[in-house]
């Protein structure tokens, strides 16, 4: 029985974490399907502050505190890589986290080659969030000025309202008692409540004004 009720526990509490039915985000962003594509298969992609995780099969992932398969360990502002050796350079929900974003957006620039892709994920109406610190939001305005030496392909809402509403619920609800346990269960119970909302921004981040309200946007761009 006691195995029974561990395992049971685990695997429902793995549905309250990211990726799990009763997370309260869902990413809309498209980059892994674009960047599967058969036609960048040879092409050097490099992920910038990845956490480790392998998101493109292809991709040298690069992180100052994750090793592993594929993984470079270094942080974004001295990337261990020569002038225009990259096709396409990945950075996503990381800039918020670092105190001067422009100086890896410099350096996605200069390991570029002419042609090269950027595909880059900020946050706007998220809440603090620190890993290991939180620094900064970007509206779409915001984006295209810190990315303006890069040519534009295609902007669009990676994480939509509904995610934003949901996320700031969760966190609001953690402000209400003082109790470690009160609020873990809050947190919870508020996550059950408000994750169908993650699932409209299917149909939300269609809408005209989408950009203006969402949980974060994507900005995929070209070197020239």
């Amino acid at each position: 029985m006691k195995r029974f009720l561990k395992i049971t526990k685990n695997k429902l509490g793995k549905q309250f974490y990211r990726g799990g039915i009763f997370h309260h985000t869902k990413s809309y962003s498209n980059f892994v399907e674009k960047f599967s594509q058969e036609k960048y298969k040879d092409k050097k992609i490099i992920n910038i502050g990845s956490g480790g995780h392998d998101q493109i099969k292809n991709a040298i992932n690069v992180d100052p505190y994750r090793g592993g398969a594929n993984t470079v360990k270094a942080f974004g502002e001295a990337l261990p890589f020569e002038d225009e050796s990259v096709d396409v350079a990945l950075c996503l929900a990381v800039l918020e986290h670092v105190r001067e974003p422009q100086l890896i957006v410099a350096e996605m620039k200069r390991v570029l080659k002419k042609g090269g892709e950027i595909y880059v994920a900020t946050p706007f109406l998220q809440p603090f969030h620190a890993a290991p610190d939180d620094y900064q939001r970007w509206t779409m305005n915001g984006l295209r000025h810190l990315l303006r030496d890069f040519k534009e392909l295609e902007t669009g809402v990676a994480g939509g309202p509904g995610s934003a509403m949901a996320w700031l619920a969760v966190e609001t609800s953690q402000i209400i008692f003082g109790n470690a346990l009160l609020n873990r269960f809050a947190k919870n119970f508020v996550k059950i409540l408000v994750f169908p909302l993650k699932y409209l921004d299917a149909l939300l981040i269609k809408k005209e004004r989408a950009q203006g309200v969402s949980s974060a946007l994507y900005f995929h761009g070209l070197k020239e």
